[in-house]
């Protein structure tokens, strides 16, 4: 199976089910969007906006400049629920395969209160030293065993594994120690087991070693430790991490590149797609067309009759292998291949 780059959720998809992972990773095929998920982006959002306000302030800026969602004053950045409401109706627009209501809107704006009172306000991004926010990081890492070669219809593909993501904060602690602060909306599950995260669960998190190991790419200098902080469920726990965590990093992101690199039929969670996350949280267990199959059996079907070079030709979205995002292509022809 082709693979150019990690992302948390690509190894958290993964993990959960392969089948999807090679829909949205591989293919470019666009999920359903859930409903709580989106709920999460308005929190997060507007948790950024109040940080982007300190860093303003500090620059010295008179208002806030977003590209997208509107300008606002800082008087308007402390009206909580002015804030929400701007993200909350932004995403609205933008996410309209999910029907938002207002009392998902006061959902968002209690979860953004309940952040900003924890323990006395101390992880308000407006009491923090905000160094960085939604930091984006593509790093390519730079060792033989990363290499990849694969042609797609003539097309050539080359390169070195990437990483990459988006940190929701960081606070600089001093001039050579920051904070990596991880917002969780959510439950303090892994989604692929269903079992709850315990502290020792997060001192292995894939997602938690990832973004170390890039920042230790990034600021090679510094020292961090990193903060999760599940708002609904547990509250912050601190992990830091040594050296030997970065080492334990780079060996877990060569084995999930070689094992995703060996899949030649991808496994299905479930062999009818009867399972929950398969009916609650998947696109791809509805029916494909007239075929009698879910989408999901139909392709894997496609996979196990034709190989997956040939089904990668004809229905990967190729402007997508490689790039940030997972999703965008649509479910076109299969029958004809």
């Amino acid at each position: 199976m082709i693979i150019c780059y990690h992302r948390s959720s690509s190894l958290g998809t993964l993990e959960m089910c392969e089948m999807k992972y090679f829909f949205q990773y591989v293919l470019g095929m666009k999920d359903k969007t859930n409903k709580k998920a989106v709920l999460g982006t308005v929190f997060h959002r507007a948790m950024q906006v109040l940080a982007d306000k300190k860093i303003a302030q500090s620059n010295k800026k008179r208002k806030l400049k977003n590209d997208d969602i509107q300008d606002l004053t800082f008087a308007e950045c402390d009206d909580i629920e002015y804030v929400t409401n701007i993200c909350f109706e932004y995403y609205k627009k933008h996410e309209d395969d999910v029907d938002l209501m207002p009392k998902d809107l006061k959902t968002c704006i209690d979860w953004v209160y309940k952040a900003l009172a924890y323990n006395n306000g101390s992880l308000d991004p407006r009491n923090q030293n905000v160094h960085a926010t939604e930091l984006f990081f593509d790093i390519e890492i730079k060792k033989p065993w990363a290499e990849y070669h694969y042609n797609v219809n003539g097309k050539e593909f080359s390169g070195n594994l990437a990483i990459k993501g988006t940190i929701d904060l960081i606070v600089k602690e001093d001039d050579s120690y920051y904070q990596v602060l991880d917002y969780k909306s959510g439950k303090r599950l892994n989604w692929a087991t269903g079992r709850e995260k315990t502290y020792e669960d997060l001192c292995s998190d894939k997602q938690l070693l990832l973004y170390f190991y890039a920042l230790k790419n990034m600021y090679p200098k510094h020292d961090f430790y990193t903060s999760i902080y599940y708002v609904n469920d547990g509250g912050i726990f601190d992990i830091v991490f040594s050296d030997e965590d970065y080492e334990k990093a780079e060996k877990m992101l060569k084995a999930k590149f070689e094992y995703i690199r060996s899949i030649e039929l991808p496994k299905l969670l479930s062999e009818d797609q009867s399972h929950w996350k398969c009916t609650k949280l998947c696109k791809f267990s509805e029916p494909y067309k007239d075929s009698g199959k879910t989408t999901c059996k139909f392709f894997h079907d496609m996979v196990r009759s034709k190989g997956m070079d040939e089904v990668v030709s004809i229905h990967a979205n190729l402007n997508k292998l490689g790039t940030y995002g997972a999703g965008g292509g649509r479910l076109e022809n299969a029958e004809k291949s």
